[in-house]
């Protein structure tokens, strides 16, 4: 099963955002080059949804590895200012409680074959600025995905199974070039979703 998330710029509107219009391109693409039938469901990025990404993989049949694996990509649109919708500033902030606040004993034993990538779009407009401001326009970005890299390694340690967390992250200036460049979105989702 694949899930994609994604979060749109702050007051842009979320079904015309261009971090929508790069999760539909990335739905068809692995509708399209998958050898078996996939589900592949678009969400927008909410605070439950990172609770979703274990339950969805420990809900799926045990017993075929392949059936039970699932994908999450996660895309988060990035202002050319670097600011992000609210609702990612709220998963990291809620993130770090969780990790400041975290018990032993709150641990789960949770087996999962689940990877999460995550896709960072910048919205520069000039080469000039996308190279100059790359650490500001994906700040928040990244520490997102830090967070999630981390909430990976807490579920990959607490688990009894091998758990298949592909950490990867792409960074792309949409204003710029086009997901079908060489190297770019396109081959980036299929490389990922095999």
């Amino acid at each position: 099963m694949f899930t994609i998330l994604y979060s749109s710029q702050p007051d842009e509107q979320p079904d015309s955002s261009a971090a929508y219009e790069y999760a539909k391109r990335a739905s068809d693409m692995i509708s399209q080059h998958q050898q078996r039938q996939q589900t592949v469901a678009i969400h927008r990025l909410s605070l439950d949804s990172l609770d979703m990404i274990g339950k969805q993989a420990a809900a799926a049949p045990q017993e075929d590895e392949e059936k039970a694996a699932s994908c999450t990509i996660i895309i988060v649109s990035c202002s050319a200012d670097g600011s992000v919708d609210r609702i990612v500033r709220k998963i990291i902030r809620n993130m770090k409680n969780q990790e400041n606040n975290k018990d032993d004993s709150s641990k789960t034993d949770q087996s999962t074959s689940e990877r999460v990538v995550t896709v960072l779009l910048g919205h520069a407009r000039c080469d000039n600025s996308a190279n100059q401001m790359k650490d500001t326009i994906f700040n928040y970005g990244r520490k997102f995905h830090k967070c999630i890299e981390q909430l990976q390694s807490v579920s990959s340690s607490n688990s009894t199974a091998n758990t298949r967390s592909v950490r990867e992250r792409l960074e792309v200036q949409v204003e710029l070039e086009g997901p079908d460049v060489p190297g770019g979105f396109d081959e980036w989702v299929i490389a990922n979703s095999k």
